[in-house]
């Protein structure tokens, strides 16, 4: 789990870099958006929706294994940003290492590691 300074947690917080951040897709399963915060450190949040499953359980056990592969890497990612990780769709069922290539993938293209 991510430290508390490094987690971003208020709604405004979200919806800002939501518009104005840079995007960055993974064959459609996640998506990673970066805005800069002017901060000395970057923070993230993990964002499952109703409509990858209905059950609160899947859900966060998504939210989870991505802030766990996340908090791993996080040593890289290039500090000053503010980062929404969105999931798409259900992955909860993809081997913990497709999941990682798949936000690999999604943090290149935004340039954030």
């Amino acid at each position: 789990m991510l430290a508390r300074p490094n987690r971003l947690r208020k709604a405004p917080e979200i919806v800002r870099v939501y518009k104005k951040g840079a995007y960055g897709g993974a064959s459609g399963v996640l998506s990673v958006k970066a805005a800069p915060s002017g901060r000395g450190q970057s923070r993230a949040v993990v964002v499952v929706g109703k409509k990858v499953s209905k059950r609160a359980v899947i859900r966060n056990r998504l939210r989870r294994r991505l802030a766990a592969d996340l908090y791993q890497r996080w040593a890289t990612v290039r500090p000053g940003y503010d980062i929404v990780i969105t999931v798409h769709s259900d992955v909860s069922d993809v081997p913990a290492a497709q999941l990682s290539a798949h936000l690999t993938q999604a943090l290149t293209r935004v340039n954030l590691i």
